[in-house]
């Protein structure tokens, strides 16, 4: 382990050079944490980038679900699985938060809609069916179905 290290003025060249703030900041807030290290702020720069650029590649293949995609799904909701439709709206509405054991059949529910989602797809489909809900609940606060 040696004592941190400053960051030169090549690495820092390097980092300004990134076009992600978050990535920038995240790798900044590391080398100048406090703390031995065990390998160089060049590694950790190297470490921290190519991981971010595989994060950012995996993401690119997940399934970007559009409007009517979501509308479709809540309305197969609707009419399949209609008291929990309207027990979902309820706990959106009065709660904010959906109980687990409804989440789950809802999660359920979509890999009936479309078998070969994979965790990440239906996952953001169901993050998306959350806003779909919530905007109901607030156009139609007395009855949202």
């Amino acid at each position: 382990m040696t004592p941190q290290q400053p960051i030169s003025p090549e690495l820092r060249a390097r980092i300004d050079a990134l076009t992600d703030d978050r990535l920038k900041a995240n790798i900044l807030r590391v080398l100048n944490s406090p703390g031995n290290q065990s390998i160089t702020n060049e590694q950790i720069f190297e470490n921290m980038v190519s991981n971010h650029a595989r994060v950012v590649s995996e993401r690119a293949k997940w399934r970007q679900w559009e409007d009517d995609e979501v509308r479709a799904f809540a309305e197969y909701f609707k009419k399949e699985a209609p008291e929990d439709f309207a027990e979902y709206l309820r706990q959106e509405k009065n709660n904010g938060e959906i109980e687990s054991l409804l989440s789950w059949r809802v999660r359920h529910l979509s890999s009936q809609w479309i078998e070969d989602l994979d965790f990440h797809d239906r996952t953001l489909l169901l993050g998306k069916l959350r806003d779909h809900m919530q905007a109901l609940t607030r156009a139609h606060p007395e009855d949202p179905s």
